[in-house]
């Protein structure tokens, strides 16, 4: 356990990992005065959400855990990404509140196995696949234990011993649905992993996960000597001059992450990497930034990049960081069509649209771009609706224009065109997801 003294607040959900998180925690008499719990219902499933907290609340009181309920902005389904920035909102307002410094959760290693294999297909950098850590320092001064990583348990080991214990514990069905990639994977693994991979594959890719984190901090470190450090917004880089591609890009990386982007791809850093090795000047557009290395510095640009009028491809599956787009397949339920129904998603970062469109492009605004938004009665020029959105004037050259044998489909920001429209639950829709900067 880390040594920091104070309160230990812990993420409980209701489930099984993390009621066995705290009840293991609890049976540490010197840790126990010392637990808080913090739950916050997402609102995604209506009366079972309100449950989980009804759950939590209760169990906590059993034990003698004071317990922080907080509530979602909104209801119905959201992202992942939305439902992860409400809950480290959530967190980081009960830290101010109560000044806790570790925010314990209940990954294991069932989760660093989903995490590597997710981080691998979309090509992600050392602090992705090292993730999620044991331990992780945060900037603000907290960090996050996950004990169960730290003690090498799995999925099978924590419902073992509820089972065995009588333990109660609550489902999220969502939690089998195939929508996301992380439920296809867990279900993926489930049916054959240990006859792929082996008994006790998690536990070799947790050794894997551990050296590449052990990595990446030594490279972090060797930039940090070399001076390599943010300094009112910007990063010297002059002393990377023919340094390896690996540090470079750690350092670029750890520079991106500092202005919200996490997890660029390789390719979208080629051509500062090269310019920052070779010691020259450069500039490229990453995920709505504009990311210039100049005279030894490595800085953004106030400007949002101009993404231009040339039709690019927009592939599948993969985040194309130029544009900052991931376009991939997903089926539509029932529940998550009664979502976009009541307009519980907001077209600002994701929309859902039919599959059979023909080959995706995207490019910049042209003048005179038209098309008719979802829900409205006839077309309209783009750069209308951009305004009538309240889409800044710094933004608007920065978004995509998606389209699909010559039709705007989408732009980020905006509702999804009409001609694009589902017509109820879907299997195999298109989702777009915008993966830039915050609107507005």
């Amino acid at each position: 356990m880390p040594s920091v003294a104070g309160p230990i607040a812990i993420a409980v959900s209701g489930g099984a990992d993390s009621v066995y998180l705290l009840c293991a925690l609890w049976a540490d008499e010197s840790l126990r005065p010392r637990l808080r719990v913090l739950h916050l219902d997402h609102q995604v499933r209506g009366e079972a959400s309100a449950g989980d907290a009804c759950f939590v609340d209760a169990l906590c009181a059993a034990l003698g855990v004071p317990c922080v309920l907080g509530l979602r902005e909104g209801a119905g389904a959201a992202s992942e990404a939305d439902l992860r920035s409400a809950r480290d909102t959530f967190f980081a307002e009960q830290r101010m509140a109560t000044g806790f410094e570790i925010l314990c959760t209940a990954h294991h290693l069932d989760d660093v196995v989903e995490n590597a294999l997710l981080r691998l297909a979309r090509g992600a950098g050392l602090a992705g696949l090292a993730a999620p850590r044991a331990l992780q320092e945060f900037r603000d001064g907290h960090c996050r234990w996950r004990p169960l990583i730290a003690a090498g348990l799995t999925k099978a080991d924590l419902l073992s011993a509820l089972h065995a214990a009588g333990l109660p514990w609550r489902e999220d069905a969502t939690n089998i649905l195939p929508i996301a990639a992380r439920n296809r994977i867990r279900t993926w693994l489930a049916q054959g992993g240990e006859q792929a991979l082996g008994v006790g594959y998690q536990d070799g890719f947790a050794r894997s996960a551990r050296i590449i984190g052990e990595t990446q901090w030594a490279l972090s470190q060797w930039a940090q000597e070399l001076g390599c450090v943010m300094v009112d917004g910007a990063m010297p880089v002059a002393q990377l001059r023919g340094r390896p591609v690996a540090l470079i890009q750690e350092c670029l990386r750890g520079f991106l992450y500092a202005q919200g982007v996490a997890d660029p791809s390789g390719p979208s850093l080629a051509s500062l990497t090269a310019a920052m090795g070779a010691g020259q000047d450069a500039q490229s557009a990453v995920r709505g930034l504009l990311v210039r290395v100049q005279a030894g510095y490595l800085s953004v640009l106030k400007d949002s990049p101009v993404l231009g009028q040339t039709e690019r491809p927009l592939r599948l599956g993969v985040p194309d960081e130029e544009c900052g787009l991931l376009a991939e397949f997903a089926d539509v339920d029932e529940a998550l069509w009664a979502s976009l129904s009541r307009g519980d998603i907001s077209p600002t970062r994701e929309v859902y649209l039919v599959a059979s469109l023909g080959p995706l492009v995207w490019r910049g605004r042209r003048e005179g771009d038209r098309y008719q938004p979802l829900g409205s009665s006839g077309s309209a020029k783009l750069s209308d609706h951009l305004i009538n959105r309240k889409i800044p004037v710094a933004q608007r050259e920065a978004l995509p224009v998606v389209m699909a044998d010559g039709q705007i489909l989408w732009v980020p920001g905006l509702p999804p065109a009409e001609s694009a429209r589902l017509a109820g639950p879907t299997k195999g829709a298109l989702r777009l997801t915008w993966l830039g900067p915050c609107l507005g």
